[in-house]
């Protein structure tokens, strides 16, 4: 009797093993399940990031016209020799408008070229680039090609400099609040979040005149 209660325990203890090792091996293949469908790493991010901040008050046309506001940060333009506000290959810049800047960095293993835009906060987004005309005048112009950036690398956007220009504003960018730029790129489309900055810096515009 004794030998036949041993066996019997013998039998139900591998039962249990045996139920104990199929319920790991479950386990192990519902968490490798979990790690194939995590969602792609973003192949962009912005680093620093901030937004240039726009109040009421320049949200008229006249407002950046007037001649105190040829020293505003809001002037993205260098005076033509007429005396008219097209820096930009003759563009009427008088219109408000503001810039992304900060650090862009591709995180993917190849190359990535940013090719365009779009946000809430205006009706046209352009890249824009900013250099030095014949008569040595620094002025902005669209950056034809885009901003090629390379596996691991980064891009400076800074006044004065490479920038996302926002323009046509549908409305003020008030200081404190966040904007949202989503950038067109080679490898699909990367929205980013940033925050508005108020932004005096010693009354340069983004594409200064230059030096007297």
């Amino acid at each position: 009797m004794s030998r036949t209660l041993s066996a019997t325990r013998r039998v139900a203890l591998t039962a249990v093993l045996a139920a104990v090792t199929l319920g790991v091996a479950g386990c192990g293949t519902d968490t490798a399940g979990e790690t194939g469908s995590s969602p792609a790493a973003t192949p962009l991010t912005v680093e620093d990031g901030w937004v240039k901040a726009v109040d009421a008050s320049e949200m008229s046309p006249m407002a950046s016209m007037s001649p105190s506001a040829s020293a505003s940060p809001m002037d993205m333009s260098s005076a033509s020799p007429s005396g008219g506000m097209d820096g930009m290959d003759g563009m009427d810049m008088s219109m408000p408008m503001t810039a992304m800047f900060g650090t862009l960095r591709n995180t993917s293993g190849s190359a990535l070229t940013v090719t365009g835009g779009s946000s809430p906060l205006a009706g046209t987004v352009e890249l824009h680039e900013t250099v030095k005309t014949d008569t040595g005048a620094l002025q902005m112009q669209q950056k034809q090609g885009g901003f090629t950036i390379p596996a691991g690398g980064t891009f400076v956007l800074e006044p004065g400099a490479n920038h996302v220009m926002l323009m046509d504003l549908t409305g003020p960018v008030p200081n404190g609040s966040q904007a949202s730029v989503t950038l067109t790129t080679s490898a699909g489309e990367v929205t980013l979040t940033v925050p508005v900055r108020a932004f005096s810096g010693a009354e340069e515009s983004y594409a200064p005149s230059p030096a007297s």
